[in-house]
């Protein structure tokens, strides 16, 4: 089943950004940042991205960058974190939807729909 989320930013008064998606069956993610924005006006986690000309990410460049927003796998607490988030093992999918990709990195986050 593929799930679909709008990136917002909140610090550019909750603009549509881009649409994260992932596949539940092949746990393949996808992200489109929107073309219409320009770079400058991108959080700083996108605009690399955009800066290489990259709007549609690939499952590894999408992956790279849920991974910056959640917890490491050897995180020295991970278990515990796991547990409080119901997860029985490491799953990076589960730890976004946890926080929906809220870091103190910026102020994106994700919407279901």
């Amino acid at each position: 089943m593929l799930r679909s989320f709008a990136l917002h930013d909140g610090h550019s008064g909750d603009n549509h950004v881009g649409t994260l998606t992932y596949d539940t069956e092949t746990r393949v993610f996808g992200m489109t940042i929107d073309a219409d924005i320009p770079i400058d006006d991108l959080p700083l986690s996108l605009e690399g991205f955009a800066f290489r000309g990259k709007r549609e990410l690939s499952h590894e460049e999408a992956l790279r960058w849920v991974t910056g927003r959640i917890c490491p796998p050897g995180r020295h607490n991970i278990r515990e974190i796991l547990r409080d988030n119901g997860l029985e093992k490491y799953n990076e999918f589960g730890l976004l939807m946890a926080t929906m990709a809220k870091s103190d990195m910026d102020e994106l986050y994700l919407v279901e729909g």
